[in-house]
């Protein structure tokens, strides 16, 4: 008698490790990050590449780009010092070579990361791609949308997939990366304007067929919370159907001083996260903590600039390689469950 009880108390014990244990039961960090230019130094004749090759004025070359890839590591690593990641949203990377060399990084390499990737038709060959944890999230398919800005004008596909988290949790993710505002913000509103239509087309048919879909949108959208192309995301579906609307988590951070990148004076928060409004209702098994959003911006990424005071420390000023991270701030929020 006292050896069955002694069983059935191992087992009991087992089966409660088991579930203090489960990755799943952990809180997990959605991220994106525009790494800044991050090329490998092969020269692919299919893209311009030509200012990351050794024999460029930038002079990039192995010591460089290993730089680089350490650099990027370290960042995810400490954003991710005390919590499981979920997904990483990436932008400006070349190809899926250096995403492999990004996760085989030392400070990455305990993360089981798989890779979605698919190469864009951008003229300078620079790439949007999510890494997700394979421990917890199953990719069930991905694909890209094509943004035709017209005229021959290329920009980047906008990247998404639907993942399974678990057997009663899909996701659908999507990663942007809108055409930049060379020339000037009104120059080019247009163009972010088609991407943004594009985006939203994809995301009304979706809550269409699934009105209770769990949708994140993340990117770079060289756009601010409350610009026109951000506010045209809102989707549009039967008054009968209950879809979910869009909520952009980062717009509370616009009137706070906050940025995710700087242009001399100017503040942006041009990095966002826009989700269904059920991620943010605590009575759900699944929900973002706080419903909110933050910048990661610990002092070892910035740089004290002596007019402007703290902006990124990118990897280079004026043509000159200052060995910093990127142009750009990451930005995350936590997903809990219940």
């Amino acid at each position: 008698m006292k050896k069955n009880l002694f069983l059935l108390f191992l087992l009991f014990s087992s089966s409660v490790f088991a579930q203090k244990e489960e990755p799943l039961l952990k809180p997990s960090r959605v991220i994106f990050y525009n790494v800044e230019n991050l090329f490998d130094t092969i020269d692919d004749p299919a893209i311009n590449d030509a200012e990351y090759l050794p024999s460029s004025k930038n002079e990039w070359n192995t010591k460089k780009y290993k730089t680089k890839l350490n650099h990027s590591a370290k960042v995810f690593a400490a954003m991710l010092d005390t919590i499981q990641p979920l997904v990483i949203g990436m932008s400006e990377i070349e190809n899926i070579k250096v995403l492999q060399d990004l996760i085989a990084q030392p400070a990455l390499k305990k993360f089981n990361f798989g890779i979605v990737h698919h190469d864009s038709p951008d003229e300078r060959g620079i790439d949007v791609a999510f890494l997700y944890n394979k421990d917890i999230v199953e990719s069930i398919f991905d694909a890209t949308l094509k943004v035709d800005l017209g005229n021959g004008d290329k920009t980047r596909d906008i990247l998404y997939f639907k993942a399974s988290v678990s057997e009663e949790m899909s996701v659908w993710f999507f990663v942007n990366h809108w055409p930049s505002r060379r020339g000037g913000a009104e120059e080019s509103d247009d163009k972010r304007m088609i991407a943004s239509k594009v985006l939203k087309s994809k995301i009304d048919n979706l809550l269409q067929g699934e009105p209770f879909a769990r949708v994140i949108v993340m990117g770079d959208f060289n756009d601010n919370p409350g610009d026109a192309s951000l506010k045209n995301l809102s989707p549009v579906v039967d008054k009968k159907q209950k879809a979910q609307p869009l909520v952009n988590l980062m717009l509370p951070l616009q009137g706070k001083k906050e940025f995710t990148l700087k242009y001399k004076a100017e503040s942006d928060i041009f990095d966002q996260f826009i989700v269904s409004l059920n991620l943010l209702d605590p009575k759900n098994q699944y929900f973002i903590r706080n419903s909110s959003a933050s910048v990661f911006k610990p002092r070892w990424i910035l740089y004290n600039h002596k007019t402007y005071g703290l902006i990124p420390n990118r990897t280079f000023t004026n043509g000159k390689w200052v060995n910093g991270y990127s142009d750009h701030l990451p930005v995350y929020f936590d997903l809990l469950v219940k």
